[in-house]
């Protein structure tokens, strides 16, 4: 028995070593578009010490108008605290064929800035730290960390279509904020849009490119493109239910088989399905539980990039704005 494991730990050792830390933990970074509200990108308006129009005899029908006045100070900035108990049946791992059942508590610190600039443009400057703790014995911790910076602009014209572009670091590190498994400079750019809005309902979708400027270490330098569908419905005033799906496609620039210099580039299709139930208390918390579903498949030989997982798990989420 002892000459099994001998030969076992350096055939998944090798069988893992081209498999890259962007395919285990997919599922667990979720979608890369980032979430624009139209409303928050309108004229910048307040409802502190309102105006109010002159009275008139079809104020009884319709309410006293107000008359918004123009914001007064600095655009706030929103900070966004999330934590999440789940349980996934395909944990990353050192030995990513492995396949490893495993609880696990994610957290995340996010803080977006948006001030107006002119013309309906908008700055758009945040940045995120996520932590992902495993109880697996082959699982592994991991922490993803994500500043940018760019321009958002809301479409009147085309019926409120958001435009934006950014720049993006990326950085995983393993367990250990000093420990980089993965660093990436990227330029994302996309188009989202409410196809449909109706009071208890409403469908969205979106589009996106990003091109890596560079990539550490490099054989993980690529170019995305995806598109995401959201269908939320609202069961009651603070109880809302959300499907979702995201697909990517990924081209990297290094050949699909590093031994094979010459071999075709390596192109991975990943697929992210989702159900969530979300209660919101509050104005400024929100309860949540989720199911989801990641399909990842790679064109790299034997198997060795591709991932599949399911994923479900409940959590609460604090929004402030200052």
């Amino acid at each position: 028995m002892k000459s099994f494991y001998v030969v076992l730990v350096p055939v998944l050792f090798a069988a893992g070593a081209h498999a890259d830390v962007l395919s285990q933990t997919q599922s667990l970074l979720g979608s890369s578009s980032p979430e624009f509200d139209p409303s928050s990108l309108q004229s910048e308006v307040s409802l502190e010490n309102p105006a109010y129009a002159p009275f008139s005899s079809a104020d009884s029908d319709i309410g006293v108008q107000q008359v918004l006045g123009e914001y007064k100070g600095l655009p706030p900035v929103s900070v966004t605290f999330d934590l999440s108990f789940n349980y996934t049946d395909n944990a990353p791992g050192e030995f990513p064929n492995l396949t490893e059942e495993s609880w696990f508590l994610a957290s995340r610190l996010a803080a977006v800035w948006r001030p107006r600039l002119a013309f309906g443009w908008f700055a758009d400057v945040g940045l995120s730290q996520d932590l992902y703790r495993f109880e697996g014995k082959n699982a592994a911790d991991f922490e993803n960390f994500e500043p940018f910076i760019g321009f958002v602009k809301s479409i009147p014209e085309l019926d409120d279509l958001i435009f934006y572009t950014r720049y993006e670091y990326q950085r995983i590190t393993g367990g250990s904020l000093s420990d980089s498994n993965y660093s990436a400079q990227r330029v994302r750019t996309g188009f989202q849009k409410e196809l449909l809005l109706a009071p208890r309902y409403q469908l969205s979708a979106g589009i996106n490119a990003a091109w890596d400027i560079e990539a550490n270490p490099d054989s993980q330098e690529r170019n995305s493109y995806t598109a995401d569908l959201s269908y939320t419905y609202w069961l009651a005033d603070a109880l809302s239910a959300t499907l979702s799906w995201s697909g990517s496609i990924w081209d990297f620039d290094a050949p699909s088989d590093p031994i094979a210099p010459n071999s075709q580039s390596r192109e991975d299709w990943s697929q992210l399905v989702g159900l969530e139930l979300t209660w919101t208390p509050h104005r400024n918390v929100v309860v949540y539980t989720n199911i989801f579903y990641t399909n990842l498949n790679s064109n790299a030989p034997n198997g060795q990039n591709d991932f599949e997982s399911w994923q479900t798990g409940i959590g609460m989420g604090l929004n402030l704005t200052f």
